[in-house]
Protein backbone atom coordinates (compact mmCIF):
# COMPACT_ATOMS: atom_id res chain seq x y z
CA UNK A 1 0.00 0.00 0.00
CA UNK A 2 1.12 3.88 0.05
CA UNK A 3 2.08 3.62 3.76
CA UNK A 4 4.44 0.89 2.92
CA UNK A 5 2.39 -1.77 4.75
CA UNK A 6 2.12 -5.36 3.58
CA UNK A 7 -1.76 -6.58 3.68
CA UNK A 8 -3.80 -9.35 3.11
CA UNK A 9 -4.78 -10.13 -0.37
CA UNK A 10 -8.51 -9.76 -0.88
CA UNK A 11 -8.72 -12.66 -2.85
CA UNK A 12 -10.62 -10.85 -5.33
CA UNK A 13 -8.46 -8.97 -7.73
CA UNK A 14 -6.64 -10.41 -10.16
CA UNK A 15 -2.89 -9.47 -10.08
CA UNK A 16 -3.31 -7.47 -6.93
CA UNK A 17 -1.54 -10.03 -4.80
CA UNK A 18 2.43 -9.02 -4.82
CA UNK A 19 3.90 -11.96 -2.27
CA UNK A 20 3.89 -14.52 -0.30
CA UNK A 21 4.75 -14.40 3.47
CA UNK A 22 7.59 -16.82 4.45
CA UNK A 23 6.35 -17.41 7.76
CA UNK A 24 2.90 -16.82 9.78
CA UNK A 25 2.46 -13.16 10.95
CA UNK A 26 -0.26 -11.11 12.45
CA UNK A 27 -0.98 -7.07 12.88
CA UNK A 28 1.21 -6.51 15.59
CA UNK A 29 4.41 -7.70 13.22
CA UNK A 30 6.64 -5.16 12.76
CA UNK A 31 9.40 -6.79 9.91
CA UNK A 32 8.14 -9.78 7.60
CA UNK A 33 10.33 -12.11 5.57
CA UNK A 34 8.38 -12.29 2.31
CA UNK A 35 9.33 -14.00 -1.26
CA UNK A 36 8.13 -11.56 -4.31
CA UNK A 37 9.64 -13.91 -6.43
CA UNK A 38 9.13 -17.47 -7.31
CA UNK A 39 7.33 -20.74 -8.29
CA UNK A 40 5.37 -22.37 -5.79
CA UNK A 41 2.85 -25.40 -6.01
CA UNK A 42 -0.98 -24.67 -5.93
CA UNK A 43 -1.82 -26.73 -3.28
CA UNK A 44 0.82 -25.46 -0.83
CA UNK A 45 0.08 -21.45 -0.69
CA UNK A 46 -3.00 -20.87 2.26
CA UNK A 47 -5.25 -19.01 0.30
CA UNK A 48 -8.11 -16.87 1.85
CA UNK A 49 -11.88 -17.72 1.62
CA UNK A 50 -12.49 -15.52 -0.54
CA UNK A 51 -10.58 -16.87 -3.32
CA UNK A 52 -12.91 -19.27 -3.97
CA UNK A 53 -12.03 -20.90 -7.16
CA UNK A 54 -8.90 -21.55 -9.51
CA UNK A 55 -8.95 -19.27 -11.47
CA UNK A 56 -8.63 -16.57 -9.12
CA UNK A 57 -6.00 -18.13 -7.33
CA UNK A 58 -4.37 -18.62 -10.69
CA UNK A 59 -4.52 -14.98 -11.67
CA UNK A 60 -3.72 -13.29 -7.78
CA UNK A 61 0.09 -12.58 -9.06
CA UNK A 62 -0.64 -11.13 -12.64
CA UNK A 63 1.96 -9.36 -13.74
CA UNK A 64 4.59 -10.33 -10.78
CA UNK A 65 7.56 -12.51 -10.53
CA UNK A 66 5.59 -15.19 -9.05
CA UNK A 67 4.26 -18.49 -10.73
CA UNK A 68 1.91 -20.92 -9.47
CA UNK A 69 1.72 -24.34 -10.33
Amino acid sequence: TSTRKLVAWDGTTDGAAVGILAVAADQTSTTLTFYKSGTFRYEDVLWPEAASDETKKRTAFAGTAISIV
